[in-house]
């Protein structure tokens, strides 16, 4: 079931999926008609997005409304577009920079808090 502190994540969750998806921020938030600083900020929890403009986002990431609220969703749906994104000869470890491993280290403790 989901509860306030979901809300709290969306921002992380938008930044990661993001990431995954290997999509600039200046690329999304012209896609989604924002500017770059506004998606900076709601990335960051320092706005509150809504939900037309989680739509939006939704539909330009190609993913369910409910990754962006369960980061245990967000990081299996997240996990699944770096595997389709990664060349298969590519090693596992190798699928991910240093900054998505530390977004996925600070989603991890976002959800178990």
């Amino acid at each position: 079931m989901y509860d306030e502190k979901c809300l709290a994540r969306i921002g992380s969750n938008i930044r990661f999926l993001r990431m995954a998806c290997q999509v600039s921020q200046q690329d999304m938030a012209e896609r989604i008609g924002i500017s770059q600083t506004h998606l900076s900020n709601l990335e960051h929890n320092h706005s509150s997005v809504n939900l037309k403009l989680l739509l939006r986002i939704a539909n330009v990431l190609e993913c369910p409304l409910e990754v962006f609220l369960d980061t245990n969703a967000a990081l299996d749906w997240g996990k699944e577009q770096a595997e389709k994104a990664a060349p298969e000869q590519q090693d596992p470890a190798e699928a991910y920079t240093l900054e998505e491993v530390r977004q996925l280290l600070q989603l991890l403790r976002l959800s178990k808090q």
